[in-house]
């Protein structure tokens, strides 16, 4: 399992996580990276979708495994 912050990888995964005022990666409670990869206007407002990160995609260190994912999202592989 992860046992350092993401970001710890590189500068620029550091930099880009704590962009102000937003960073389109983000960490959920449930310790999952996600990085928003598009989002649309609808009728409720903005809707946006998000990819669990699994290789830093600036320097491709594996961040997160599929299993870790799942695991940590509680969802099966």
């Amino acid at each position: 399992m992860q046992t350092h912050p993401f970001g710890s990888c590189c500068d620029e995964l550091a930099e880009v996580m704590n962009a102000v005022p937003n960073s389109f990666f983000r960490v959920e409670e449930n310790g999952v990276l996600y990085l928003t990869i598009g989002y649309v206007e609808t009728e409720e407002g903005p809707g946006f979708f998000d990819q669990a990160v699994l290789f830093c995609p600036f320097c491709g260190k594996e961040l997160q495994t599929r299993l870790e994912i799942a695991q940590k999202s509680d969802r099966s592989v």
